[in-house]
């Protein structure tokens, strides 16, 4: 039953996604937008009417169950949410868009992003712990999921499944 719930969850916000998605403004690899972010997952935001996803991150999936140390659940993917919205929250971001020869994920725009002081988006969000190095479009944030994992913070503070496996199980798809 949590299963179907969860499905069910997915496919609700996939739905309530596709009108905003539909609107938002096209852009190439090595193109460069700038602007105030507008979060709108762990590791998505809107830049200048450009829906972006973090290059070479996977943050947690809406109702991915994460847990402490202990065994309790949390939503992981609110508290990931959030602190990319502190991470980008001091002013505009500057991303530049990524070439991404994945046929499973053509049609996505990934960027690499900075904040007004120029400090990476993905790697802050890797280094605290809310999202995850996705190796299969680079290995830039490796160092920065080990810093996580030796500190125990964000998702090393207890167990957790990889977004993308999580994605696959529940939706077939992922990144």
């Amino acid at each position: 039953m949590h299963i179907r719930s969860t499905r069910m969850l997915v496919a609700l916000a996939l739905l309530a996604a596709a009108p905003a998605v539909a609107q938002q403004r096209p852009a190439q690899p090595g193109d460069v937008v700038k602007g105030p972010p507008r979060v709108t997952d762990s590791d998505k935001l809107v830049v200048d009417g450009v829906y972006v996803r973090l290059w070479g991150v996977d943050g947690p999936e809406m109702g991915q169950p994460c847990f402490f140390a202990n065994g309790a659940q949390y939503d992981c993917q609110s508290i990931a949410l959030r602190e990319l919205q502190i991470i980008t929250a001091q002013g505009p971001v500057t991303c530049t868009i990524e070439q991404d020869t994945s046929r499973l994920r053509r049609g996505r725009i990934y960027g690499t992003c900075t904040t007004v002081e120029g400090r990476d988006v993905a790697e802050q969000l890797v280094r605290a712990g809310h999202a995850l190095a996705f190796v299969d479009q680079s290995d830039k944030y490796l160092a920065a999921e080990k810093v996580a994992e030796d500190a125990k913070v964000g998702l090393f503070r207890g167990s957790f499944q990889a977004p993308w496996d999580f994605a696959a199980a529940i939706i077939g798809g992922g990144i």
